[in-house]
């Protein structure tokens, strides 16, 4: 059954002015060129399915994890009151196995809540901007000192990332039961955390992802093209993700998309009489 990941993260309204939740995980993104990205998902006990509180991870966008931190719910008394309506059975934890409604219901978020709260501004003072001065990052440079088109290790590492994102997209709606747009939206702080690559790398794989899904290269029609994919029913975008994934995983996309001989450029001629020309 589904974690109910967003409903989970609404209720405990963090004042964050920037958050996205992707697939189990919420991230929390500073303002401006600040690196900084908080991420937040359930911290899972032995049992399978079966969660006792949240883990808060502080990730650099080039140096990776910087600190991580378990707050535990009996710390905060999440489930007190829940726990105490069933005898003090729950444990203060709730687990995935249910048949209806959301797993986690009757949680207190309040104590929680400030906990987070004062973590973010210990590490990142930089989430409690308004939402006027929020920038985008800026476009990172650090890994652009050679042509990256031509380097096959920077090639093999994109397109990893990129079957990294369809693997994401592919988890949420077959799983989670997430709209494929909506786990797409913060797809580079997967690539990021799971492959340690830089945001910028990340929105490559990203940008990859949209032309295969839409079929078409970036321009002023994605946005209409991605709204058309949105209003599909689920089991549509299921399919649409399942074919762009088999096309990335095919050991022959590579050589049907390769031209069978490179295009010669046109010669660039001076203006004038005296132009010389290229035969």
């Amino acid at each position: 059954m589904p974690l109910y990941t967003k409903e989970f993260f609404d209720e405990l309204a963090l004042p964050f002015p920037s958050t996205q939740v992707t697939g189990a995980t919420c991230y929390a993104v500073a303002a401006g060129d600040n690196p900084l990205v908080l991420k937040i998902d359930f911290s899972q006990t032995i049992r399978h399915k079966e969660y006792d509180g949240l883990r808060l991870s502080v990730v650099h966008s080039e140096r990776g994890i910087l600190d991580t931190v378990h707050l535990k719910f009996a710390q905060y008394g999440t489930f007190s009151r829940r726990d105490a309506g069933r005898g003090g059975d729950g444990r203060d934890v709730f687990r995935d196995w249910h048949s209806a409604g959301v797993p986690w219901e009757g949680a207190d978020f309040t104590n929680l809540r400030t906990a987070i709260m004062e973590h973010a501004t210990l590490w990142c003072p930089g989430l409690f901007v308004t939402q006027k001065s929020l920038n985008h990052l800026s476009w990172s440079t650090s890994w652009h000192e050679q042509l990256w088109a031509t380097d096959t290790v920077t090639l093999s590492r994109l397109h990893e990332a990129t079957q990294a994102v369809l693997n994401l997209v592919e988890s949420g709606v077959l799983h989670e039961d997430v709209p494929l747009l909506e786990t797409l939206k913060n797809a580079r702080f997967f690539v990021m955390d799971v492959l340690g690559l830089p945001l910028d790398q990340g929105m490559l794989a990203e940008a990859a992802v949209v032309t295969q899904l839409t079929g078409r290269r970036l321009g002023p029609e994605t946005a209409d093209a991605l709204a058309r994919i949105d209003a599909m029913p689920l089991d549509d975008q299921r399919t649409l993700v399942q074919a762009a994934l088999r096309r990335q995983l095919s050991p022959l996309a590579a050589r049907r998309n390769r031209p069978a001989t490179l295009p010669v450029a046109p010669a660039v001629t001076a203006a004038g009489p005296s132009a010389v020309r290229t035969p």
